[in-house]
């Protein structure tokens, strides 16, 4: 009698939904997190001291796009060759603001990086790489999501042209905020 006299209602079946959701999951919000990309997305820079303005020479992980360091501060690190050596370089060693964007070098092949430490990253000094390196980028935080944290990403250089001045790289960025997992196909929990 119940059931059949009553108009659905859609807030208690999403109220019911999320409840039993709540329930059967170790963690709720998993619904809500992406997982890791499945294969790496390659991505070239251009070096800042010599290349067009046009050409992008810095990375954002927030977002995992190139940005052009003359139309935004919504970066991490950048690519230059000084004195005939590549380095990535974090927003701090070369901005006057100081970011939680930092860089760390690996020990371990790409496909071995599995997790993002925390701590421990190069804040404000240039790091020197090669082709075959790998590194772990921790993002700034990002003000304009609902938490504010920072995101994590794994990078392998695959070419460095001194000549052309380019770098070429490939990463796996966790989408998540806060989200240290970097195996492919996979996430953490908030």
């Amino acid at each position: 009698m119940f059931l059949r006299d009553s108009k659905p209602r859609p807030g208690l079946l999403a109220t019911l939904i999320l409840v039993f959701g709540a329930i059967a999951c170790d963690d709720p919000f998993a619904a809500f997190l992406g997982d890791v990309p499945l294969e790496p997305t390659e991505t070239t820079l251009f070096d800042y001291e010599t290349a067009p303005l046009a050409d992008p020479p810095a990375f954002d992980i927030a977002r995992a796009v190139p940005a052009r360091v003359d139309q935004t501060l919504n970066w991490d690190f950048l690519f230059r060759i000084r004195s005939g050596v590549p380095e990535l370089v974090p927003f701090s060693a070369v901005a006057d603001s100081v970011t939680d964007s930092g860089l760390l070098m690996a020990d371990e092949r790409f496909e071995a990086v599995l997790e993002a430490p925390e701590e421990g990253y190069t804040l404000n000094a240039a790091l020197a790489i090669r082709p075959g390196d790998v590194l772990i980028g921790r993002s700034r935080i990002d003000p304009t999501q609902f938490l504010a944290c920072s995101r994590y990403a794994k990078f392998r250089i695959l070419d460095v042209d001194l000549e052309a001045g380019t770098l070429t790289f490939e990463h796996l960025v966790n989408p998540n905020c806060g989200d240290t997992v970097l195996e492919p196909g996979e996430h953490g929990s908030i």
